[in-house]
């Protein structure tokens, strides 16, 4: 699965989940589109999912599976 993660620069980034979550985890593990790896912290809530890739840049809002804040910026 992919989510989007909070970034200083681009405000929202692609990664990929590469373990599987579990319930209570407090770290959820990542790799980012450049490759490399990270162990992104988990506070109160897990990152938004990201949208199919055949819905990527969607015109119509209402087709997004997913309706949060970095899905709106990327389309």
């Amino acid at each position: 699965a992919k989510v989007w993660i909070p970034d200083s620069v681009e405000v929202w980034r692609v990664a990929e989940i590469t373990r599987d979550y579990k319930e209570g985890d407090t770290v959820l593990y990542l790799r980012l589109e450049d490759g490399s790896a990270l162990a992104y912290p988990i506070e109160s809530q897990l990152p938004p999912l990201c949208n199919p890739d055949c819905l990527s840049g969607a015109d119509d809002l209402v087709a997004l599976s997913y309706l949060h804040e970095p899905a709106v910026l990327h389309s």
